[in-house]
């Protein structure tokens, strides 16, 4: 992966905050996890008023590349693996944890989920990352 131009130039699908038609996430750390909490639009929908699933997974797979990311590691997602285990209406609060699971060499695996405000867990996420060998700045 040497060579590849992984800078940020604030038009991210989900955290750019120059992308007009994004998601402009905002993510912190609370303990060893990356977290964001927002709602989904209802343009963002599948079926009437239910999240998008193709959505909820590329929501996953950025909190846990931004986890890497602010660990200074550029890293690509190597392949993500999603649980759907009830649908997520539109314009509901959700929660979305990233932590890191194990790391060796240049391989990083995660997990993530995304919970409502009351406790339930509306979707999980499993992902190996391989790092690209720059460091995140």
């Amino acid at each position: 992966m040497a060579g590849l131009n992984l800078s940020d130039d604030s038009m991210c699908f989900c955290c750019g905050q120059e992308n007009e038609e994004g998601l402009k996430l905002e993510f912190h750390q609370e303990g060893d996890e990356t977290v964001t909490r927002f709602s989904y639009p209802k343009r963002f929908q599948g079926y009437r008023d239910i999240v998008h699933g193709g959505l909820i997974a590329t929501v996953l797979d950025e909190a846990m590349v931004t986890l890497l990311n602010e660990r200074g590691h550029l890293a690509v997602t190597g392949d993500l693996s999603v649980r759907f285990l009830r649908p997520l209406p539109v314009e509901t609060p959700v929660e979305i944890r990233a932590r890191l699971v194990a790391s060796r060499r240049n391989l990083f695996k995660l997990a993530a989920t995304a919970v409502l405000e009351d406790g339930t867990e509306v979707a999980r996420a499993r992902s190996t990352f391989l790092s690209t060998g720059s460091e995140a700045g």
